[in-house]
């Protein structure tokens, strides 16, 4: 006779359950949410760059006695001079969007566009011909601005977005609400104002320059001496170049 010892099987037990404490309770609450929250922004990103759709538009905008004032409520916008067209500018862009198709339509002066949801992409890019001469007072409601080769007055206001203005021999004044300012090529009184953004300019031959900065920097570069320049900076570092030899009035503080 064979013996087998060992040890004794005992009875088994089922697992212990876990106990829900407070601490349990609370990552619960604070972790499934963001967790799920992750999974569907994933998921709609996903679909956003799958789905990316886009539609042109075009149309005209009526001068007002050889001045051209007009306004959009988003979205970028390129100025260029054109041909003349009859007292009327151009304007030729490309809606892109995923999701929800945005509204879009023209009154009047007034390009409306509007995205009907916060996901997805929704933008709008927009191009205006000109005529030769034609003073602009323009309002992009926020997007960037790019204004090249008007020789008339501008008035720009961006509302945050940033503002690129060159070879322009007019008065310019621009607003960027807290978007940079990119400037070259100005030969007309100037006046620029930001609330943060910085001011960067080169080959300027205007006499009278005035600048606010808000608390960016700010940097001018005179390719002819000017009769005044006016600086306000609330803490930004400040630069101007002159050709050599050349002195200027400066005016204003910086802070």
């Amino acid at each position: 006779m064979t013996t087998v010892t060992g040890p004794v099987a005992g009875q088994s037990h089922p697992a212990a359950r876990m106990t829900m404490t407070p601490g349990r309770w609370v990552t619960l609450l604070i972790g499934v949410p963001i967790a799920l929250g992750l999974i569907l922004g994933s998921g709609l990103s996903l679909v956003s760059d799958i789905g990316m759709a886009s539609f042109p538009v075009s149309g005209t905008i009526p001068l007002e006695h050889g001045r051209l004032v007009a306004s959009s409520n988003g979205g970028d916008l390129t100025v260029v001079p054109g041909q003349a067209s009859g007292g009327t500018a151009r304007f030729t862009g490309t809606v892109q969007y995923s999701l929800v198709r945005p509204d879009f339509s023209v009154r009047g002066a007034s390009i409306d566009f509007h995205c009907r949801y916060l996901l997805g992409n929704c933008q709008l890019n927009t191009s205006l011909s000109v005529p030769p001469r034609t003073a602009l007072d323009l309002n992009s409601g926020g997007g960037n601005m790019q204004v090249n080769g008007i020789q008339s007055a501008v008035m720009l206001n961006s509302a945050g977005g940033d503002v690129s203005l060159s070879s322009s021999g007019g008065a310019a004044t621009v607003d960027s609400g807290g978007g940079n300012l990119n400037l070259s090529r100005l030969g007309g009184i100037l006046k620029f104002t930001t609330s943060g953004g910085d001011v960067d300019s080169s080959d300027l031959t205007s006499p009278n320059v005035t600048t606010d900065a808000g608390g960016g920097n700010v940097a001018l570069t005179f390719t002819r001496p000017p009769a005044n320049v006016s600086i306000t900076s609330s803490g930004g570092d400040v630069t101007i170049l002159l050709p050599r030899g050349a002195t200027v009035r400066l005016s204003g503080w910086t802070r």
